[in-house]
């Protein structure tokens, strides 16, 4: 993984380590970001978001604020088991693009219409782009690009 980092002081978030304040860059939120999802821990994940932060994926609703945010990884939690592996990180000032693969396997379909379709856990493979908007060393705008349609077809069993 390549990481070029260039935030400002803005962008960096301050923690307490033995009396010592380290300042956490664009990129280095953006790793602790996928680190905690692939720890599958929801608390950790939600403190790196601000109150007001917007969640964005392809073929979903955009998710507002730290509450609904925090159902919608919940809920993905639920019915996906991803790893998350970053390739090539950049941030410029506040803003960071990260290009990844997410591998992993879904336990449920949903559907446009109500319920759910239980079916056999399928794997899947694809590639994304994700681009973080970090203010203050939290997220304030989270976008991820990637090719539903292909992740629909792995699903469901079309190669």
């Amino acid at each position: 993984m390549s990481s070029t980092s260039s935030g400002s002081s803005r962008a960096r978030r301050w923690s307490r380590e033995g009396g010592r304040a380290t300042v956490l860059a664009p990129a280095q939120v953006a790793q602790r970001q996928v680190a905690a999802l692939n720890r599958r821990d929801l608390d950790a994940l939600m403190a790196l978001y601000a109150e007001d932060a917007t969640l964005e994926f392809p073929a979903s609703p955009m998710v507002q604020g730290q509450r609904a945010i925090r159902e919608a990884f919940s809920r993905f939690f639920q019915d996906w088991e991803e790893e998350i592996t970053l390739r090539r990180v950049v941030a410029a000032g506040e803003v960071v693009a990260a290009e990844g693969i997410a591998q992993g396997r879904h336990r449920t379909l949903h559907l446009r219409i109500p319920g759910r379709i239980t079916g056999p856990r399928r794997t899947y493979s694809h590639r994304f782009a994700v681009f973080l908007e970090v203010e203050q060393g939290k997220i304030r705008r989270h976008r991820v690009y990637y090719d539903s349609r292909d992740l629909v077809r792995q699903l469901l069993g079309g190669g």
